[in-house]
């Protein structure tokens, strides 16, 4: 990502020069105190610190949230970005005061920043878009946002693009390097002599799963120097923290590594791992893994979901079922009802407002508590905490909120330990970098940023006088409307819920969610909730477009189980990047298959890599990811962006994994297109599928166990890890709650499983 970041930051510079006079510089605090009041404001009568948002008052009229036209989504110019380009994020009826009130965190959050302004020296990123880069790599697809399809000199990057990612990360580069003592960024292509090449970041910590700390599972040691910890009762070591910082502004500072477990006195000097738990004598285990930024795409939506719908979906212990034409395999699966038990993360409170003699306030910290929304682990209850973070954990930037740098770690060469030289040092700063007004503008652009126009073929669904009878039975709006319905949607509930002057006036009856609950069919808005609606908004800018609207959110905002294999989970560092041979399966144009080399995707994803601020969340738990944009932003896709799908390496390092429909179990799949990507996102939701009869005998097909060794010991028989029987214990225990979800969509015919992704696209 770097040599990507240099390119664009070049091509931009004149664009900077021009908007220096009008960026506030970070260093400045005006407006401060103002800003504070209003901060403490927002902590609650008598700092209460819940956050809450009610229910709609009785006879409120809901009506369908505005949406950018589609074609114009995304398409902005070079970064940073000016004002022209709002139209293609915001709320088309945004007020020009709105638009001013955004531009200070959108050319914050799209220009690359220098040491001078307080960027680093712990670093990951130039700037926050840093983290948001996949347009800049996307294939050609039609609909999709690339940068074929941008205006002249862009590549359409902005806050509603993904992390970039065009390989898997070799963490045997990137950890350490022996030759500085510190790590390595991912930014080379090869990940199999070199790092790979991702803007994902890497996380890291000592983690104790007996330990328990307040309203958490276990305890992590994020090895940041400040953090108590809970089992030896000292200070954390002073390793940098939890985020591996790799692409420093100051050029005098190394990147960071991931300490060695010799130096890790929670590990290696207290004994041998335990072969099974990977536990030390301690209690503790080394955890590594990888979070990828999402698209801001209707955070301000999510933001205004009354707390108590959210609540009224969690599912804790697996008591509600539904109903679908298309079999029951809960009881083999071992589930109670439908195998979906969602439940909420409650986020403890640390919000501390500071008054002096005079009742001024003087400081505001921490953030305020209760359901959380926001976040790959809805470890959030607000936007400003994920702001804040972000400008602290990549970019090193501290604000009055939080003003603490990151501890400099203990680095380790070959001949010992030994610190950052001086030159890095200095660049520490001992009082805030950035105006309070920044973090505050940023969080008004995202709570701004609307979701998309639906596609063509969704639009001639929905306006057709029957959307559960398009027109044409054999088009592109039969296909799509034949997803939706295998989705679980109710096409009436929707259409009401999202095209204006549909809703009749004494309202339709409808499921207020838009689920057919009749017949859920595949049962995906089990966790996907295809429409939420809004109460009143707290934004101070642009709250009418976010009050009181049908929002097609496509999440319930929720913690769901995710699919683990335990040795992965308990290994040390990831498994390193497996290269294993499949048919390409051909495309338009092509006679026969090619037999390619493809980086097989991993399908755990259990990680215990988190802050202890995760809440209740456990290493294998993670919120429902809401899928507005879905089909306009494409690849990559799941919490770490591992199904990846860039135009770098498309044709010579494609991501590959296994597929299961009605004719084939475990067919080869190499992610060649957008369609190829939708449909290993959708598998990696469970475990691959046993193997039986119908596996093909090709490269690459059957379950997908590694051939050879790798660093992750699988033991004796891997495929009984990686692809349990449905009716086993491992398939009970290891599975994800789509367990049966997955199970019916690999009963389905090719073309209803295309008929899903071709719904999935208009999205």
């Amino acid at each position: 990502m770097r040599t990507l970041v240099a390119t664009l930051t070049l091509s931009a510079a004149m664009g900077i020069l021009a908007l220096q006079a009008c960026v506030k510089p970070p260093s400045s605090v005006g407006g401060d105190p103002a800003l504070l009041v209003q901060r403490a404001g927002e902590a609650g009568p008598s700092q209460s610190g819940i956050f809450d948002i009610a229910v709609p008052p009785a006879g409120t009229v809901l009506r369908p949230v505005q949406r950018v036209p589609r074609n114009q989504f995304g398409v902005v110019g070079a970064f940073p970005l000016q004002q022209r380009d709002l139209p293609a994020l915001i709320y088309p009826d945004a007020t020009t005061s709105e638009q001013q009130a955004v531009l200070e965190g959108m050319r914050f959050f799209t220009t690359p920043h220098t040491a001078a302004e307080g960027l680093g020296p712990l670093n990951n990123q130039l700037f926050c878009l840093g983290c948001h880069m996949s347009t800049a790599e996307a294939v050609q697809s039609p609909g999709l946002l690339s940068p074929g399809s941008c205006t002249p000199g862009s590549t359409c990057v902005s806050n509603v693009s993904r992390a970039a990612r065009s390989t898997p990360t070799n963490f045997a580069f990137t950890s350490l390097d022996p030759a500085t003592g510190g790590g390595r960024p991912a930014d080379n292509l090869d990940a199999i002599h070199n790092t790979g090449q991702t803007a994902a970041f890497t996380l890291f910590g000592d983690f104790d799963p007996s330990a328990s700390s307040t309203n958490s599972i276990g305890f992590f040691d994020p090895l940041d120097g400040t953090t108590r910890n809970i089992v030896t009762g000292g200070l954390s070591q002073p390793f940098g923290g939890m985020v591996q910082h790799t692409r420093p502004a100051v050029a005098a500072c190394v990147p960071k590594p991931i300490p060695p477990v010799e130096f890790d006195t929670n590990l290696k000097p207290t004994g041998s791992a335990d072969p099974t738990t990977g536990l030390y004598p301690t209690g503790f285990r080394r955890s590594v893994g990888e979070l990828a930024g999402p698209p801001y795409i209707g955070r301000g939506l999510i933001e205004a979901v009354p707390t108590q719908d959210i609540l009224a979906n969690a599912d804790p212990d697996d008591t509600q079922g539904h109903r679908s034409s298309l079999g029951n395999y809960a009881a083999e699966l071992g589930c109670k009802t439908d195998c979906i038990s969602g439940r909420v993360n409650m986020i403890p409170r640390t919000v501390v407002v500071d008054k002096d003699a005079d009742g001024n306030v003087t400081s505001v910290t921490g953030f305020v508590g209760g359901v959380g929304r926001f976040g790959l682990r809805a470890n959030g209850v607000e936007l400003l905490q994920f702001i804040i973070g972000g400008l602290q954990g990549e970019l090193s930037f501290t604000t009055i909120i939080n003003d603490n740098e990151i501890n400099f770690p203990t680095l380790f060469p070959h001949s010992g330990p030994t610190v950052e030289p001086a030159a890095c040092m200095k660049a520490r700063s001992s009082s805030p970098e950035v105006s309070l007004s920044t973090p505050f503008s940023i969080r008004n652009f995202l709570r701004n940023t609307a979701p998309p126009e639906f596609g063509d073929a969704l639009l001639d669904v929905l306006n057709s006088p029957d959307p559960t009878k398009p027109l044409d039975k054999t088009g592109d709006a039969a296909k799509v409307a034949r997803g939706a319905a295998l989705f679980g949607i109710d096409l009436k509930a929707f259409a009401d819920r999202t095209v204006a002057g549909r809703m009749p006036a004494a309202g339709d009856g409808l499921d207020p969610n838009a689920i057919d609950q009749a017949d859920r069919k595949l049962n995906c808005v089990g966790c996907h909730t295809p429409i939420q609606r809004t109460g009143r908004s707290p934004a101070e800018v642009g709250a009418e477009h976010l009050s009181f609207v049908w929002a097609p959110i496509f999440s319930d905002l929720l913690l769901h189980s995710m699919p683990v294999i335990d040795a992965e989970r308990l290994a040390q560092t990831p498994r390193d990047p497996l290269v294993i041979a499949r048919p390409t399966g051909g495309r338009a144009g092509e006679t026969t298959a090619r037999i390619v080399d493809t980086f097989d995707l991993p399908r755990n994803f259990a990680q215990d890599t988190f802050a202890n601020q995760k809440a209740s969340a456990d290493g294998r738990e993670f919120r429902t990811a809401p899928l507005m944009g879905l089909g306009r932003i494409g690849p990559p896709f799941l919490h770490d962006a591992r199904v990846y799908l860039s135009e770098l390496t498309v044709e010579s390092a494609a991501a590959g994994t296994v597929t299961t429909n009605r004719r084939l179990t475990n067919a080869p799949l190499v992610v060649r297109s957008l369609d190829d990507a939708l449909l290993a996102a959708i598998e990696l939701h469970d475990l691959p599928a046993p193997d039986d009869g119908k596996a093909p005998r090709v490269p690459g097909a059957g379950c997908p166990a590694p051939p050879t060794a790798t660093n992750v010991s699988y033991g004796p028989s891997p495929q009984a890890v990686i692809c349990p029987p449905y009716n086993g214990a491992t398939s009970r225990t290891n599975r994800s709650e789509a367990r049966e979800v997955i199970r019916r969509f690999r009963e389905l015919s090719t073309e209803d499983q295309q008929a899903v992704i071709a719904f999935l696209k208009q999205l």
